[in-house]
C-alpha cells in the first residue's frame, strides 16, 4: 500500500477533497426494482431489468461516492457496466463482496480493509444509505449516520442524514 493512499488516523481525506463521503449500497438502494430482479437467470438478463434511483444519484452525485455491495465480486465489472450505461453515472470506488460474506460482515470488512485505511476514521465525512438494519448497526458502531433511501431521500435536499434509530440487537435467554 502507498504511504500516501494511507490515513489511518481521524483527519479528513485527502483523496475525497473535502467532500462526505457517501457508503452507497446497491441492492434494494440504488438498484429500485431489486425484489422482482434479483431472481432473474442468466444474470444478463438480470441487468437488463434492473432499474436505478435516479432521484438517489441526483441527490448524492456531488459528494465522494463509494458503492459497498454484499454482490459478489465476479458481478461487478457487468453491473458497473449497467449503471454506467443506465445512469451515465459512476461512483469514485467500488467494493464488491470478495469474502462471500453477509453484508454486515462483508462491509465492516471493506471498512477496514480498504476504506479507513485510504480516508481515515473519522465519522463526520462519512454518511450510508443503507437498506440493511444490521448494517446499519454495524455503521453505528463506527459512528457514521446511516438511512434506508427512503428516509434518507426525504432529508436529501437538505443533504442531512436522518440519525441512525435502529434498536440495538439483543440477546435473548428462554431460560430467564
Amino acid at each position: 500500500m502507498e504511504t500516501n493512499n494511507t490515513n489511518i488516523n481521524n483527519d479528513l481525506s485527502k483523496i475525497a477533497n473535502g467532500k462526505r463521503i457517501c457508503l452507497l449500497d446497491l441492492n434494494y438502494t440504488l438498484v429500485s426494482n431489486q425484489a422482482q430482479t434479483r431472481m432473474l437467470r442468466p444474470f444478463s438478463r438480470r441487468m437488463e431489468g434492473e432499474e436505478y434511483r435516479m432521484d438517489l444519484i441526483e441527490a448524492i452525485k456531488d459528494d465522494y461516492v463509494i458503492i459497498v455491495t454484499a454482490r459478489p465480486d465476479y458481478q461487478m465489472k457487468e453491473t458497473m457496466e449497467n449503471v454506467k450505461k443506465k445512469t451515465g453515472w459512476e461512483p469514485q470506488e467500488i467494493y464488491f463482496n470478495d469474502i462471500n460474506g453477509q453484508p454486515p460482515v462483508f462491509k465492516e470488512s471493506a471498512l477496514r480493509r480498504f476504506i479507513f485505511p485510504k480516508h481515515g476514521m473519522n465519522p463526520e465525512q462519512f454518511y450510508a444509505v443503507e437498506s440493511n438494519p444490521r448494517t446499519r448497526t454495524m455503521y453505528a458502531k463506527y459512528n457514521i449516520a446511516a438511512a434506508p433511501y427512503e428516509k434518507f431521500i426525504k432529508g436529501a435536499l437538505g443533504n442531512e442524514v436522518p440519525e441512525n434509530k435502529e434498536p440495538e440487537p439483543q440477546q435473548m435467554s428462554l431460560f430467564d
